[in-house]
Order: structure tokens, then sequence, then C-alpha cells
């Protein structure tokens, strides 16, 4: 029975690890904002200073929009390292730790930047 309680503990850990983020949200109100909770998917940098975080789940195009935010795609969120180069280092940094040891983030966006949601904080969790 030890052995049972010990084998489910260990798959329950190994679902939970494997799970997808939920979609992103967005909430309404005198700071408005979206935020997603779960991996980083993919980071993309290109040679304008562009910096894309990818979600594990696209966020569909009419839940920014249900708070006035009308982004061209879902599949991501951006900062320009042009605007704040210290906070594009230091976000970029956080996300290839978050993808390289595969925790979970959170990302709030506010705004837009190029077409997508524009990140404006992160939150690295624990192992």
């Amino acid at each position: 029975m030890k052995y049972f309680s010990v084998l489910m503990a260990v798959v329950a850990l190994l679902i939970a690890n494997n799970l997808q983020a939920g979609t992103p949200t967005c909430h309404s109100g005198s700071d408005a904002y979206c935020q997603y909770v779960g991996k980083v998917e993919r980071v993309y940098v290109n040679n304008d200073n562009l910096i894309l975080l990818y979600f594990d789940t696209p966020v569909p195009l009419s839940v920014p929009a249900s708070i006035g935010l009308s982004v061209g795609s879902g599949f991501a969120a951006a900062v320009d390292a042009d605007e704040n180069p210290e906070f594009a280092k230091m976000l970029y940094s956080t996300a290839l730790t978050a993808q390289a040891s595969g925790r979970s983030v959170t990302i709030q966006m506010r705004g837009i930047q190029n077409g997508y949601l524009k990140i404006d904080r992160i939150w690295l969790y624990a192992p």
C-alpha cells in the first residue's frame, strides 16, 4: 500500500508538469491588463530590438478586445528593447531561465506593441 501511494504521487507530479497552461486572461478596470500564467514556449529577438515571448496556449483575439486592446496575434507578447533596455535585458534573462529550467512564469501585459500585447512585468516561480 505504501508503494502504491508513492507511485500515485509520482504519477500525479508527472501529469501536472506536462499540462498546458491556461489561456491568457484580461481584466478590465482603471488598470486594465492581460495576464498569462504558464511556460515560455519560445523566445524571439529580431534586429529591430523586438522581443517576443510565445505563450503555451494562445489568447483568443476577442479576449484582449474585451478590454479595448486590438491585437493582431494572440500567440505571443512583446517588448521593444529600445524603450527600456534594462527592463528588456532582465525580461529576456528571466524568460530564458524559465525556459531552460522548465519553470512557470506570470506575465502581465498592458497596451499594444507592434500588434502584440505589451509586456510590462514578469514573475518567475520556484522549481
